[in-house]
């Protein structure tokens, strides 16, 4: 059975988009879009067990959080 992968998507200062896990190893990807942050987020989650996703807005405030459930079969 798969850990559940929490992440984290927000911008950096330098205006690319990070999506990172919450856990260790702690692993992250960069993206130039908010939008292709948020798919590969999700595309982890269905691979590895589902989770929370969390996006930050840029100014760092929680714009939303959802539960993602893997897929089945």
């Amino acid at each position: 059975m798969s850990r559940k992968q929490d992440r984290t998507v927000y911008m950096r200062e330098d205006g690319v988009w990070v999506n990172q896990l919450n856990a260790p190893p702690w692993s992250f990807s960069l993206h130039p879009t908010r939008e292709e942050a948020l798919r590969v987020a999700k595309e982890n989650f269905m691979k590895h067990g589902g989770g929370d996703i969390t996006l930050l807005a840029p100014d760092g405030t929680v714009e939303y959080q959802v539960t993602l459930l893997p897929e089945e079969g």
